[in-house]
């Protein structure tokens, strides 16, 4: 039984009209669409085998530019055993990447579709739409800073905090660290990484968090004529000191982008880590600073213009210690020691205990690698932590010393003093020395 299509149908009656003389061989060219050559070669081929000429001859049979039944088969059997519930378009980067197999997405889908397997990520789409807010045009103008709760260790229920951050206009994600709870300084070393990485940004854009924003969004009127203004958190304060601007927002859809992304990453990034058998959060930074970004953002983000590029690289002499760190005032006790969180720490100066001679806060910076020191007079000063109280090192500490001698004073009554002559006075040597007064 041959079975003919549509075009093939049509060429038939066209060989079987000329053939039998209804038509001439320009009518078979204008309807066939072919030259004269070809149509005299179709005629004499539908005279010798009939019907069967009209059918291509490689129907049924394997084509030479298709996969191998054996291939189809292996990436089935892979996709049952290791990547069960993966969806198909990150299953299909991990064949490149770990397996070096290269086939197209639509392959991949038709392929585990025929075999009965439907992708874990397939949702139906939501009836509500919301108009998208158009990308800058520059990279670095906008960057997005946000963190994601999430079980990111297979096994582990415990809940960890990816810190990230993601450019509005190219798609590139900058930065990422993982933490067990969301800091400040997660914040910190996902700046660092997008500084190092990229350059300075403009602009920083955040959620309403008190690392960004303080508690008091608004003055009173008495307190803006009192001229006092609204203060600053430690990290808006360093990013003054940058340069970076900073906007904050309630509404998630306003930063969506940095929203979508973990979506992505929840999806992905778990998958790779159980792949990998990555369990601890030092395994994990170093994955995603050495391999994970950066195939990510070959993949999905797009190439930064320089002609449209707002990031300012840093000279390799950029301290990043000093100007990530985060300062504040504190007062100095004793002109020796810090109180910071319920905590006590020394001034050292080359490693010994510092002189301090003042009574006004000074700054203190807590640097990128946690050490906290002390900027007195255009001079930093180390500070170590006290495991006791600080009344009982005071007097280990070496005080400054004082030019003036020290005289006790002593107090005393002259002889016609009126306090001596009176009745108490008498009264009172008697009791201290009965046997003086006679009876």
């Amino acid at each position: 039984m041959i079975k003919l299509t549509m075009k093939e149908q049509r060429t038939n009656d066209v060989m079987v009209k000329l053939i039998a003389g209804e038509i001439r061989v320009k009518d078979a060219m204008r309807l066939l669409g072919l030259s004269e050559r070809h149509t005299l070669r179709k005629k004499r081929a539908y005279e010798n085998e009939g019907i069967s000429s009209i059918v291509h001859k490689s129907r049924g049979r394997p084509t030479n530019r298709g996969y191998s039944q054996e291939l189809k088969d292996c990436i089935i059997e892979l996709y049952g055993s290791e990547y069960s519930n993966w969806n198909f378009h990150h299953f299909n980067n991990a064949l490149h990447d770990f397996h070096n197999i290269k086939v197209s997405d639509s392959f991949i889908y038709n392929l585990l579709t025929a075999a009965g397997i439907n992708s874990p990520q397939k949702r139906k789409r939501s009836k509500r739409s919301y108009l998208p807010r158009p990308r800058k045009q520059l990279a670095g103008e906008l960057v997005q800073f946000d963190a994601s709760q999430f079980q990111w260790f297979s096994g582990d229920k415990n809940y960890y905090y990816l810190h990230g951050a993601i450019d509005d206009a190219t798609g590139i994600v900058t930065g990422a660290y993982l933490q067990q709870q969301e800091t400040t300084y997660g914040y910190q070393m996902v700046l660092a990484q997008t500084i190092s990485n990229y350059g300075v940004l403009e602009c920083l854009y955040t959620d309403y968090r008190t690392v960004f924003q303080s508690t008091k969004k608004e003055l009173t009127i008495d307190e803006e004529l009192k001229g006092k203004k609204l203060e600053s958190t430690k990290f808006t304060n360093m990013l003054k000191r940058l340069g970076i601007d900073i906007l904050s927002t309630t509404n998630p859809r306003a930063k969506g982008r940095i929203e979508r992304l973990w979506r992505t990453f929840q999806d992905r990034l778990f998958n790779e880590f159980s792949k990998l058998y990555i369990s601890t959060i030092k395994e994990a930074n170093e994955y995603l600073v050495d391999i994970f970004l950066p195939k990510y953002n070959f993949r999905f983000a797009s190439q930064i213009d320089s002609n449209k590029n707002l990031f300012v690289c840093v000279d390799s002499n950029f301290d990043y210690n000093f100007n990530l760190a985060l300062s504040q005032n504190r007062k100095v006790y004793h002109n020796c020691y810090l109180s910071i969180n319920n905590s006590f720490f020394i001034i050292y100066d080359d490693n010994k205990p510092a002189y301090i001679n003042t009574k006004k806060a000074v700054p203190v910076f807590t640097f990128l690698d946690r050490s906290i020191n002390v900027l007195y007079k255009d001079k930093f000063y180390t500070t170590r932590p006290l495991d006791s109280a600080p009344l009982t090192i005071v007097n280990t500490v070496a005080s400054k010393p004082s030019n003036k001698p020290n005289k006790s004073k002593s107090h005393s009554v002259s002889a016609n003093h009126p306090w001596k002559n009176s009745k108490i006075t008498k009264n009172w040597d008697l009791y201290k020395n009965p046997n003086s007064v006679p009876r």
